[in-house]
């Protein structure tokens, strides 16, 4: 009896009953001119919801209203879609985009490749170089991929709206981010 309750403790305690991830580890930092705090590296959903100084995500993203008519004539195009986003907790663009980006993802049940995002330093850098090769030059960026490859990306802001500029990327439609000039000169 005293196994079967031990091993029944056990079970209880290795099992994450609430089904939510933890956050991960990360480094913390400090913005050179505002003296804002920041965290750098790998994140998860739940960085975003318990780090200190990333209390304008949850309230942003409960605030943003989804347009459903637009979630569902998108939903066929989003099949095989998945993303990156680079962003930093410390940005104001990031604070005001990232949020409504996650949610229309969400809704769309479209995921972020290996379930992480990528909080960024002043620089646009992670210490493990999560960036290289990826040619961020501003944030937020969100890299949208189909089936591996990327479809095309939003940098810093939308150009007309976000839902207007994830419709053309989804659709495969012509589309030149904010800083398409800049990096395809």
């Amino acid at each position: 009896m005293k196994n079967l309750l031990l091993l029944t403790c056990l079970f209880l305690v290795g099992c994450n009953t609430n089904n939510k991830p933890a956050p991960l580890p990360v480094t913390s930092g400090v913005t050179l001119e505002e003296g804002t705090p920041f965290i750098v590296g790998k994140i998860n959903r739940a960085n975003l919801l318990t780090y200190e100084h990333s209390q304008w995500y949850k309230k942003e993203y409960d605030f943003f209203k989804l347009n459903q008519e637009w979630i569902a004539q998108m939903q066929p195009y989003t099949e095989g879609v998945s993303y990156q986003l680079f962003l930093g907790t410390w940005c104001e663009d990031s604070q005001r985009e990232v949020p409504g980006m996650l949610k229309i993802l969400d809704t769309l049940g479209v995921q972020a490749q290996g379930n992480v995002f990528y909080a960024v330093d002043e620089d646009k850098r992670t210490l493990e170089n999560y960036e290289a090769g990826l040619n961020i030059i501003q944030i937020p960026t969100l890299i949208l991929f189909k089936e591996g490859k990327e479809m095309n990306r939003i940098v810093e802001f939308p150009v007309e709206s976000l839902y207007k500029d994830m419709a053309k990327i989804f659709k495969n439609e012509a589309y030149q981010h904010a800083y398409y000039e800049v990096q395809n000169p």
